[in-house]
Parts: C-alpha cells; sequence; structure tokens
C-alpha cells in the first residue's frame, strides 16, 4: 500500500476513534489529549495545542501534544482574547483554518515554541517551506456561532506548509471539539438543571412546612449546600420581634467554618442592598459583581476572608419576603471550584425568596402560638380575678349584713358596735373598688401618659406629710431626705403620687412601734431615685417572688394581720413602667424591706 493511502487510513480510522468518543460522551480531557495526539501524530505536526475561552475572557492552553518540553512552557498559559482577535484580522483563510505567515503577528502577540532540533526547509529548497514563526490556528465555535477556543498547530514534520487533505483533517478535528464542548457543556447545564431545580423544590417545600424558627435554616442547609455545590455555606436570619439571630453553617470538608463578625456586619449590609435590588453579589480576588451593591471596603474585606479561608469566590443571595430581608445565603467555592453560573445565581435568589417565606411563616406561627398561650393565660387571669374579687367583696358584704340583721333584730344590744364594723367593712370595700379603678386604668394600654413635668421630691414630700399622723399613732419614726436641685422627671403627678403613697403605707403598716422609715430622694446619673426603707417585718425570698402579682399578700402570719387589699405594689409597678422606670426591692424577712423606685429624668 503506497505511503499516501496509508496515512488516509490512519486519518480515517483516528477521525471515526474521535467521533465515537465524542458520541459516548467521554469526559473533555480525554478528548482534548485525543484531538492534540491526532493532530500531531496523523496531521504531521511536531507540536498541536488546544486553547480554551475561560470565563474570564482570556484564552488558556487545555491540552499539548508532540513534544514534552512544549507541553511543560505551553500548558496553562493564558493570553487576552484581543490579541486572538488582532490575530485573527491579520490571517489568511484557508476554509475555516486561519494562517498567519512569519511576520504578520500583530504586536503583543504571544511567542510560539520553537524546538532545537527541528530543522526548518528554506523558501529556496520549497516555496511552502515552513517558517519558524508561522502560525496556522483552527478555531472551533459553539451552534449559534461563538467562540470556544482553538486548535492550533506548529513546527510541520515534513518542514512544509500542510497540504489540502491535511488542512481538511485539522478542520475535522477542530470541529469535533467544538461539537465535544458543546456536548458537554449542554450536558452539564442539563444535570445543573436538575440540581438546582430539586434543591428549589425542596426549599419551597420547605416553606410551607410549619416550623419552628430555630430550625428553618438547619433542614434547609442540606438541599442548598448541594444544590449550589458550595464548599462553604453559610445561612443566617436576622433577629426577629420575637426570637434571635440565627445561623446554620457547614464545610464540605466538614471541618469547623470560622465566621468573622465584621464579616457578618459586611454580609447583612449587602444581603439588605441585594434584596431592595433584587440581585445576587459574586465576588473574588477579579471581580466584585454587580457594582452597585458593594463598596471597595466590603469587597477588600471579603476578598481577604476569602484569601485566609482557601476559597476562591463568594455568592451571597438576600433571604426575604415582602419589602423585608430576613437574612442570607452566602456559599464559598474553592481554587478548583468552577465560577457561578447565571442559573445557579437565579436558583440562590429563588431560595432566598422561598427561605424568605418559610421565616416569616414559621415566625407567624410561632406569634399565633405565642398569643394563643397569651389569651389562654389572660382568661386564665380574668377567671382567677373574678374569683379573688368575689372573695374579697363577700367577706366584707357578709360582715355588713350580718351586723344590719343584729340591729335589725337588736336594736339597743350595742349599735356603736355593729356601726363600726360596718364603717369599717364599707372603706374596706370602697379602698378595695378604687384599687381596682386603679389598676384598669394603668394597665390600659391604649391609655396616653400625661407628659407634664413632674418634681418628684415635693410629691414625695407631701406624701410622707400626710402619713406622719399614722406613724406617730403606731410609733414608727419617719423621715424624709431630699436631694438639692432634683432632675424632674415625666408623666402622671397623680399616678407617681400613687405609687409613693403605696411604697409609704406598706412601710409604715409593716413596722412595728419603735421600727423606723427612711424615704429618700436623689439623681444618679441620668435617674431619679426615690428610696422607701424600714426595718419591719421583711418579706420572705419566695414571697419576693410573687410580690407583683394581683392580690397576693404573702404568706407571713404577722403580714396577714394588716389590712389590705394586695393591689398596691401591682398599681406600682404598672405605673412606674408606664413612665419607662423599674422597682428594685430588697428584702429579709425579720429585718425590713428597701424599695427603691427609678424613673428617667428629663
Amino acid at each position: 500500500m503506497r505511503e499516501g493511502a496509508m496515512w488516509e487510513v490512519l486519518a480515517v480510522r483516528r477521525l471515526t476513534e474521535l467521533m465515537n468518543r465524542v458520541s459516548a460522551q467521554h469526559d473533555l480531557a480525554s478528548l482534548f489529549d485525543m484531538v492534540v495526539e491526532g493532530a500531531a501524530d496523523v496531521v504531521g505536526f511536531k507540536v498541536a495545542a488546544i486553547s480554551l475561552v475561560v470565563p474570564s475572557g482570556d484564552v488558556e492552553v487545555v491540552a499539548v501534544a508532540g513534544d514534552d518540553d512544549a507541553r511543560a512552557e505551553l500548558l496553562g498559559r493564558r493570553m487576552p482574547r484581543i490579541n486572538l482577535e488582532a490575530e485573527f484580522a491579520v490571517a489568511e483563510q484557508w476554509g475555516s483554518l486561519r494562517f498567519v505567515p512569519a511576520g504578520g503577528l500583530p504586536e503583543g502577540a504571544a511567542d510560539g515554541w520553537v524546538s532545537s532540533d527541528w530543522s526548518p526547509l528554506t523558501p529556496d529548497d520549497d516555496p511552502e517551506a515552513w517558517n519558524a514563526e508561522d502560525t496556522l490556528l483552527a478555531p472551533f465555535f459553539d451552534a449559534v456561532g461563538n467562540l470556544l477556543g482553538i486548535l492550533s498547530v506548529d513546527l510541520p514534520l515534513s518542514g512544509r506548509r500542510p497540504d489540502l487533505t491535511q488542512r481538511a483533517v485539522l478542520e475535522l478535528y477542530a470541529n469535533q471539539t467544538g461539537i465535544a464542548i458543546s456536548a458537554a457543556r449542554q450536558r452539564h447545564a442539563l444535570s445543573e438543571r436538575v440540581r438546582l431545580g430539586q434543591a428549589v423544590q425542596t426549599v419551597a417545600r420547605i416553606s410551607q412546612e410549619d416550623l419552628d424558627p430555630a430550625k428553618v435554616l438547619d433542614v434547609a442547609s442540606v438541599p442548598i449546600a448541594a444544590g449550589l455545590a458550595t464548599s462553604g455555606l453559610w445561612l443566617r436570619a436576622f433577629a426577629g420581634e420575637d426570637d434571635d439571630e440565627r445561623e446554620s453553617v457547614s464545610a464540605r470538608s466538614g471541618g469547623p467554618v470560622r465566621t468573622p463578625v465584621s464579616l457578618v456586619e459586611v454580609a447583612q449590609g449587602l444581603a439588605t442592598r441585594c434584596w431592595k435590588t433584587g440581585v445576587v453579589a459574586v465576588v473574588d480576588e477579579s471581580r466584585a459583581e454587580p457594582a452597585r451593591v458593594w463598596s471597595t471596603r466590603d469587597a477588600r474585606q471579603v476578598t481577604e476572608f476569602l484569601r485566609d479561608a482557601g476559597a476562591r469566590s463568594l455568592l451571597v443571595a438576600p433571604i426575604g419576603s415582602g419589602s423585608v430581608c430576613f437574612g442570607y445565603i452566602a456559599g464559598t467555592r474553592g481554587p478548583a471550584d468552577p465560577d457561578w453560573t447565571d442559573a445557579e445565581a437565579q436558583a440562590a435568589l429563588e431560595m432566598g425568596r422561598d427561605l424568605g417565606r418559610a421565616i416569616r411563616n414559621a415566625r407567624l406561627y410561632a406569634v399565633e402560638r405565642r398569643v394563643a398561650a397569651e389569651l389562654r393565660e389572660a382568661d386564665r387571669s380574668k377567671t382567677q380575678l373574678f374569683s379573688t374579687v368575689s372573695r374579697e367583696l363577700k367577706n366584707p358584704l357578709a360582715s355588713i349584713v350580718g351586723h344590719i340583721e343584729l340591729l335589725r333584730q337588736e336594736p339597743e344590744a350595742n349599735p356603736d358596735w355593729s356601726l363600726g364594723v360596718i364603717e369599717r367593712n364599707t372603706q374596706r370595700l370602697q379602698s378595695l373598688v378604687d384599687d381596682l379603678l386603679t389598676l384598669s386604668r394603668v394597665s390600659d394600654p391604649d391609655r396616653v401618659l400625661p407628659q407634664a413635668d413632674v418634681d418628684l421630691g415635693v410629691v414625695s414630700r407631701d406624701v410622707v406629710d400626710m402619713f406622719r399622723p399614722r406613724a406617730e399613732h403606731q410609733q414608727v419614726r419617719l423621715t424624709f431626705e431630699l436631694e438639692h436641685e432634683l432632675p424632674l422627671v415625666r408623666g402622671s403627678a397623680g399616678e407617681l403620687e400613687r405609687v409613693v403613697q403605696n411604697l409609704v403605707s406598706n412601710a409604715v403598716k409593716f413596722t412595728p412601734a419603735g421600727g423606723r422609715v427612711t424615704v429618700s430622694v436623689g439623681s444618679r446619673r441620668d435617674r431619679v431615685v426615690l428610696e422607701c426603707v424600714d426595718d419591719g417585718v421583711g418579706i420572705s425570698r419566695d414571697d419576693q417572688a410573687s410580690l407583683f402579682t394581683e392580690f397576693f399578700r404573702g404568706t407571713n402570719p404577722k403580714a396577714l394581720q394588716v389590712p389590705g387589699t394586695g393591689l398596691g405594689l401591682s398599681i406600682a409597678q404598672r405605673v412606674v413602667t408606664r413612665h419607662g422606670g423599674r422597682i428594685d426591692v430588697e428584702s429579709e424577712l425579720g429585718r425590713g424591706t428597701s424599695v427603691t423606685l427609678l424613673l428617667p429624668a428629663r
């Protein structure tokens, strides 16, 4: 068989094998190796290489055959696409091939590779002699004409430019490479759609489940990490009105993931801006997109974090619903991982919306459960209140009715005693009704608090003066101390006077003869402070836990002997809360009580 026929058989065999591999969907790396080996061996070149257009726009050499030194020097080399287009512009067209003769390369074009043992022919020997500076490129495209890359050959073994048959074979190799890449990308796109579709569907299903807010992120982290193919994943929900901030962190390696506080703050601001504009943010060492949601400082902080974490890129998608951003999805990828695609960014945005609905629903369900519990507690409290009020009314009414019957039956049998009992029980009922009305008023959230300037020192002095006769009658020493130039407070003078009355009244009532009650009013930083200290019967630690509960009068037998409704401190606490202050109680059974009232100064 003649040499030309043998070459044609070899070329057909190699092309058939290549097409079979393309049809069998072999991995691209092995196909690239087969293409460059075929271009070198079959077409007859010392060096053959495939270069692909990478996402950055550069053209990178991904496969080299024919010479080990050339492979070591060329593999991984990149050049800007604009340089390749400049070469196309000056090249001769050999069908789909592009040939740039020696001296025709534009300035800035990449240098070729010259073998030390390749001996070119001279134009005197053969007009078709190959010059070491000649360049032959076989571009390949996708189905819509977008450039995918080039198959380039150099240093023909014959020393001559390829003939028409060799050119045709080279074109076939380039076309098959384009078909293989297009098919692989289609398979990858299909696989990506399936993967992302499953993740989106799973997160959408989670958004319809009745989950506790604390569990939503943990349940969603697994499908999101799988769908977005992240090496590290952060899901964070900002704190709501009824729950704390939540975070779920996972890593492909299974190792611990550190989240710097400064980076959390950056991600929160970034997520909020992304939610407002409906976009996903992506950053790596060369870009931060879209630019309108990034500041230079934020981009620098994130890239430093990626560098320290051994990651290459970060995607941040907002979690939200309606006009509210609830948190963010943040995923990283390593140096060997691919760039984020538009489909992945869109899927992340969709999962953020679904996760936002899940968080919103979970919080609504939590609020619903809390309100239901509060309503049950309110109903229980109402029933208890009715029972307690009925009991408090029943005892004095029974006493009044009994003495009225006694007066009717025996009008001359000591009427003064019966009238005294009726009077005392009537006063008790009047006090109870007054306290209930006051408690109702100060507990009404819709009742507007008057905003007047109140001198708590003057109010307290008047109250102490009012209780001096009672204190003297009980042989209790009542003293008053007032700081000069006391700041004013804002609020209702009448309500605050009622608080002071309750505190002083309790102190005097529960202090035995020979005891002492001291009332002092002063200031402490931005607070006006009233202290009422006595050395009376005191309050046990167990009773202090229920001290502000309606109708609670304690368990101390000595205290129970003193008349009262058990509403005074409940009223005092509600009034002080309405005024933005607080009441602190320190007491020890048998050693007295100290009550401190703190109100914000004007």
